[in-house]
Order: structure tokens, then sequence, then C-alpha cells
């Protein structure tokens, strides 16, 4: 639905056969609206479309996602605050999903994502997003730490979320324009990266737990800099 509703290039809509809900109904009604075709498959078909992945009786087939320019993503103005997710070599699809159903919700500009060793907008990427991967902004760039230095040109304040000795979120004023970066699940920001943070910032935490899931830490710090009022 939010594919159909949002600017996502959608070619067709298959639902299973057999399927009745109050959402086919609403399937039916945004394709008509969008003058698409509706179509009907077997669940096995369209297990197979989804390459191994799940679904709920419904897929669409869309054009291959549009990536931003760089220069459009940072050009993009958001008030009180512009903040830019920067993810670093995230690998997982489910946690560049939640990272980016977090951002939309507190009101981030948008993501930036390496185009090599990371993972990109793939159908399971936009099905943990719930569909906040059609609606939010998302470029891809060649060299990550070139591109800060960009963002910083840009009047960018570069914070990065680091284990441990870093300054608590809260205790940071990040500036008008934020871009923030949380590194890879394993081995978080590269030390390249690192190099061009003008704050370090730690998730303080109770217990014996080392660190949070990138995907939750993420969250916690947009609700910190964009939620909080």
């Amino acid at each position: 639905m939010e594919a159909l509703e949002s600017n996502v290039d959608v070619k067709e809509v298959y639902v299973a056969v057999g399927m009745r809900s109050n959402m086919r109904r609403d399937i039916e009604q945004a394709v008509r609206k969008r003058g698409l075709r509706l179509l009907q498959a077997p669940r096995p078909e369209l297990d197979g479309m989804c390459a191994g992945g799940t679904h709920q009786g419904v897929v669409a087939v869309c054009i291959q996602t549009r990536y931003l320019d760089f220069s459009e993503l940072i050009a993009l103005e958001v008030k009180p605050r512009t903040l830019i997710l920067c993810l670093d070599e995230i690998q997982d699809p489910r946690n560049l999903g939640a990272l980016a159903r977090s951002a939309l919700a507190f009101g981030a500009t948008g993501l930036l994502i390496p185009a090599r060793r990371a993972v990109g907008i793939t159908s399971a990427a936009v099905k943990t997003s719930a569909g906040a991967l059609s609606r939010l902004p998302v470029a891809r760039v060649k060299n990550m730490a070139q591109s800060l230095q960009k963002m910083k040109k840009a009047g960018f304040w570069i914070s990065g979320a680091v284990a441990e000795g870093g300054q608590e979120p809260w205790s940071i004023n990040p500036g008008e324009k934020v871009a923030l970066v949380l590194g890879s699940e394993g081995g978080g920001i590269r030390r390249r990266i690192e190099s061009e943070l003008d704050h370090r910032v730690s998730i303080p935490m109770a217990g014996s737990i080392e660190s949070l899931n990138v995907s939750v830490a993420g969250a916690l710090l947009l609700y910190e800099w964009l939620g909080r009022k």
C-alpha cells in the first residue's frame, strides 16, 4: 500500500488466488487509481517471485529503485534540524529496513549508504521498513569518507555512534545540519570514517550488555535528536 500510494514505479500487482480480506479491497482500489494491472497467482508462484522471502498474499513488481544523487540528498533541508543517517557498511537488510522506518518516523531527511560492501534497497529491506523505503530519500556513494568531507563543507556536523568512550547523546548539541553515522553490525564504524567525526556518541547502559543492535541504537539517537520536544 505504501508503494502504491507513493512515487514507487510499480508495474503490476499480484494477489493470491482466493485471497479475501479488507486489504484486498484496499489494494484493488489503489491499483485502479494508479491505472495498473491486478493479477491473480497461486501462492507457490508468489513464493517464487519473492525469492524465498515471505509475503502476505500480495506482491508488487516494481522498477528498480532510483537512488538520489549525493548532491540532491545534501541539498534537502528540514526544519528545525536536517539529519541524514549515514550507514557505514550495514550488511543485514532487516537492519537497513528498521533504520529507514525509524528515520521516517522521527523526521530524518534521508539515508546515505555505500555502493560497495553494504546492503542496498532489497525486497527484504523494503518489507522490514514497512513502506518507509518507498518514501525516504536514499543516496548511494562510492566513498563514504570523501562524502562526509563534502558534507562538512556543506555545513554538516558529523556525529558517530561508538560502543564506548563517546559523549552521552543528550549532552551534545549536534547542530542544525547533522550527519549521523552508524557502523556495521560486526565492526562498528571503520577507523577511516571515525577520523572524520566531530562528535563521538555512546548510549550509556546498565547491566552486562556491551552494545545494542545497530537499528536499536539508531532509533534511540534519532529519537533523542529529532523526536524529543
